[in-house]
């Protein structure tokens, strides 16, 4: 399994401790390890804001979702030791063992895939102000497990030779120069091989001393070996079996496949890390069970696992309920097919996640997709408390094309933006300002097959799209709780010139209940690629929303008196416009693909990392 991300979170989540609630962290670095005075290694701290905080943001690829942490640091002060014969002085920027809640700004990761097009490294540094018009270097490392740990156990030991190697051996070293706020963006390391890679920002040495460094932010890089295609149903009945294949493009080696089905609610956890200054001393819990204890992983024999007792691991962690899932053994076949059972599974959205390994416990291929698990007696899909689970949406399941949840966390004048992923959903963002502490509130789009079935009528003119929108529970979304929603979707171009669709008729619906009629929403286009346009459009403030269609008008061509004449076009819209638009019309011949990396972040975090993961259940 890829052992890669469970030494990479902890090492990282070390390093690069976000802002921290409550604290009064006003030093630009966490934490500063000096070595007998002649050495210093510093981390930047990044809790100027949740964005401006010295992040990397990778661009391009294919987004993962992230699961839910909530990660607890609790360290020393300072401190001062000699080992080896080597003075080391360790100080934080933090109050001396006090816990601090740690929240990481982006809620997905991006992977690559070893595919023209798909390889390509491309990432922004949101830096801190404090680093404004200064020069940065920026390093992709192809890291190996021990290089990595090792690096971490002997800093903390006062040994930096193999940070120094790290860095000396890098793939690339780029330099940028900040701008006035302490950003950089469109960093390119261009296209890359497939395997597993660190990137690392270190301030440029014209800032710094001889023999120190200054490291302002890290993260991890995947890229996969193959592309893969995954086919599996949007929904699939309790108490029956999901039929999932896997198929990889272009392999030809022994491998071994998995897939696991995990519920959204379980998509998450809760880690408390405790430094006191030494490796020795390094104490990391998952839900209250141990993980690292004095330095050292606990309990985790990899060589003893095989796909039966991963199978019984992390069915244990993620509990009966809450997920199933299978592995094959190695088999020198590109495809492999399961049938997960949902047997006594709790209803609503699972994340489907299937992967391929090879030898060497590498990923080689993923996807990430999603699957409504309903009762059929019960077409409620709705949740409980005022922030929620979404609203109760009443659809008929076999109109429903595919579901996807988010959710968000809603403060007094916050701006609050959902964001959504997959292929079958055209619904990009969601966005508006709280006017109340809601806590997490869930935004759910459901795509539609045909007009709701909540409604007896159809949206105006040629319709793009049919879904259903809920944000909270019903009646959460009103002008006492929110303002200026805005809602930013996508529309294909081969639809608009299929049907030729006057560009600037689109528009967004929503069906008002109280009237039976379908109301047209402010829409404007602001954007467009290759293969779609960008709109957004505002959104009503009702309820909890529901039926909501896109929908755009089309050329009308009516022949003349004259049989020889051209034929008129006849729309209401100015013709000048109608003709500049219909030139950057263009066939649609690349459908989007999704190939998200949560299969080796969920192994990792779920299947190893959890190992001892066992939730507490209380009476």
């Amino acid at each position: 399994m890829s052992k890669q991300y469970v030494i990479l979170f902890i090492v990282f989540m070390f390093l690069l401790v976000p802002d921290a609630a409550g604290s009064a962290m006003d030093s630009p670095y966490l934490l500063n390890i000096s070595i007998n005075s002649t050495e210093d290694l510093s981390f930047a701290n990044h809790n100027e804001s949740p964005i401006e905080g010295n992040w990397i943001k990778l661009n391009g690829g294919t987004p993962v979702t992230l699961p839910a942490l909530n990660l607890i640091f609790n360290s020393v002060n300072s401190s001062n030791y000699t080992l080896n014969g080597k003075a080391i002085n360790i100080t934080t920027s933090v109050d001396n063992y006090s816990d601090y809640l740690i929240e990481y700004p982006y809620s997905s990761h991006s992977i690559y895939t070893n595919v023209s097009d798909s390889d390509e490294v491309n990432l922004s540094f949101f830096g801190s102000s404090h680093f404004a018009d200064l020069s940065i270097d920026i390093y992709l490392v192809n890291s190996t497990i021990d290089e990595v740990w090792d690096i971490f156990n002997d800093v903390i030991d006062g040994n930096t030779t193999l940070i120094r190697n790290l860095l000396n051996d890098s793939e690339e070293r780029l330099n940028y120069s900040l701008n006035g706020t302490g950003d950089s963006s469109s960093i390119s390391f261009g296209s890359q091989q497939a395997g597993d890679y660190i990137i690392l920002v270190l301030l440029n040495s014209s800032h710094t001393n001889p023999n120190e460094y200054s490291i302002l932010s890290a993260t991890a890089v995947q890229i996969l070996k193959y592309e893969s295609v995954v086919t599996a149903p949007a929904s699939a009945k309790t108490n029956n079996i999901v039929p999932v294949q896997i198929e990889l493009t272009g392999a030809n080696q022994n491998y071994t496949y998995g897939a696991i089905l995990i519920h959204k609610d379980a998509y998450e956890a809760t880690l408390r890390f405790e430094f006191n200054g030494t490796g020795k001393q390094t104490n990391l819990t998952i839900d209250g069970a141990d993980l690292i204890e004095m330095g050292e992983l606990t309990g985790i024999n990899l060589s003893s696992l095989n796909t039966t007792k991963l199978q019984e691991i992390i069915e244990t962690v993620i509990g009966p309920e809450n997920g199933t899932v299978a592995f094959t053994d190695n088999t020198d076949s590109i495809s492999a097919s399961f049938s997960l059972t949902t047997n006594d599974l709790n209803t609503g959205d699972y994340y489907l996640l299937v992967g391929a390994y090879e030898s060497g416990e590498r990923l080689v291929a993923f996807d990430q997709s999603i699957i409504n698990i309903y009762t059929p007696s019960d077409s409620s899909n709705g949740g409980g408390g005022g922030g929620g689970g979404g609203g109760t949406s009443g659809e008929a399941f076999e109109n429903i094309i595919c579901t996807e949840t988010d959710r968000q966390f809603v403060g007094k004048d916050l701006n609050v933006k959902y964001n959504f992923i997959l292929e079958c959903n055209c619904v990009q963002h969601i966005e508006f300002t709280g006017l109340t502490s809601a806590g997490k509130v869930a935004a759910k789009v459901e795509m539609l097959n045909h007009t709701s079935t909540t409604v007896d009528k159809d949206a105006p003119n040629i319709v793009f799209k049919n879904l259903n929108v809920w944000i909270g529970n019903m009646g959460y979304f009103s002008k006492n709780n929110v303002k200026d929603p805005t809602i930013t979707f996508i529309v294909d171009r081969s639809w608009v010139s299929d049907n030729d669709i006057i560009l600037n008729t689109i528009s967004f619906y929503y069906h008002n209940d109280y009237t039976n009629t379908w109301e047209k929403m402010p829409t404007q286009k602001i954007g467009e690629d290759s293969t779609s346009y960008q709109f957004k459009a505002s959104l009503p403030i009702r309820g909890s929303l529901g039926p909501m269609a896109i929908s755009g008008k089309n050329l009308v061509y009516v022949p003349t008196s004259v049989p020889t004449s051209t034929p008129m076009i006849t729309p209401s819209e100015n013709i000048l416009e109608i003709i500049s638009n219909a030139t950057n019309i263009t066939t649609w011949t690349e459908i989007w693909k999704t190939k998200v990396p949560g299969f080796q972040a969920l192994t990792a975090i779920i299947a190893l990392i959890t190992l001892y993961i066992i939730r507490n259940r209380r009476d």
